[in-house]
């Protein structure tokens, strides 16, 4: 009989907890990274493509929203020890393809 108070306990506990955050993460994450497909053959025109196809696609509208470049968009560090953006893959800096992918909602 003792288990039995103990586990009906608990399962109250836990269920007034969640009852607390109702509405918070009702869906994972949802987004692309670069990584999963592509690892290092990535460049801007790739990524404005794939930016591209996530609202045509309507991808956007589902509720898809990170764009995330994951890896070899840097070729080094400054001397203040800042990433330094690769001038060959992405030319017009990082800076400006975010704020195209923001462009786009």
């Amino acid at each position: 009989m003792k288990k039995i108070i103990i586990v009906v306990l608990l399962f109250v506990g836990v269920y007034a907890y969640g009852q607390k955050h109702e509405g918070l993460a009702l869906t994972p994450p949802m987004g692309w990274n670069s990584w999963n497909i592509f690892r290092c053959n990535i460049n801007e025109d790739l990524i404005k493509e794939i930016t591209d196809t996530f609202v045509e696609s309507g991808m956007k509208d589902a509720g898809y929203e990170y764009i995330v470049i994951d890896d070899c968009w840097q070729v080094s560090r400054d001397e203040n020890g800042k990433i330094v953006p690769d001038p060959e893959r992405f030319p017009s800096g990082i800076k400006a393809l975010a704020d195209y992918v923001h462009s786009k909602g």
